[in-house]
């Protein structure tokens, strides 16, 4: 009995202690700003090209805020952890349909940790509209700094 409950207790710690561990490496890492040449959907929003600050508010449940350098423009993701990056650099990924371009992913540096934005109804519709058109989308990668 007094085994189990040493053995209870031990868990409990490890995994309070990996907790606190992931969540200090992704704040400590988070923010970091990216200058966006085009206007694009992040979410629900459409935002205008500019300087923006990128920044992991709870990694374990992949809420990522973007937001404009004059504070003008502002979004809350809930988007979906990944992994499995070896490069290790922060960078954003956006989707483009034409002259739309879509957040598709966000990577924070120096980790194999990424976040995943799902396709909102606008993407999906712009990707249905120029499939007769296109073959495939593009793919643009911002290195973040």
């Amino acid at each position: 009995m007094k085994k189990q409950a040493y053995m209870m207790i031990a868990m409990v710690v490890l995994f309070g202690c990996m907790a606190i561990s992931a969540r200090a490496q992704c704040l400590s890492r988070t923010q970091s700003s990216a200058k966006i040449p085009f206007q694009f959907s992040a979410g629900q929003k459409s935002l205008p090209a500019g300087e923006y600050t990128v920044e992991c508010l709870n990694p374990e449940h992949g809420m990522l805020t973007i937001r404009s350098a004059d504070r003008k423009a502002r979004v809350i993701l809930l988007m979906i952890p990944v992994a499995a990056d070896a490069e290790g650099r922060g960078r954003l990924v956006f989707h483009r349909y034409g002259n739309q371009y879509f957040l598709a992913q966000a990577w924070i540096g120096g980790t194999e940790t990424g976040l995943e934005l799902p396709k909102s109804g606008a993407e999906r519709l712009a990707e249905r509209e120029l499939a007769p058109v296109v073959a495939k989308r593009d793919e643009i990668v911002l290195t973040r700094r």
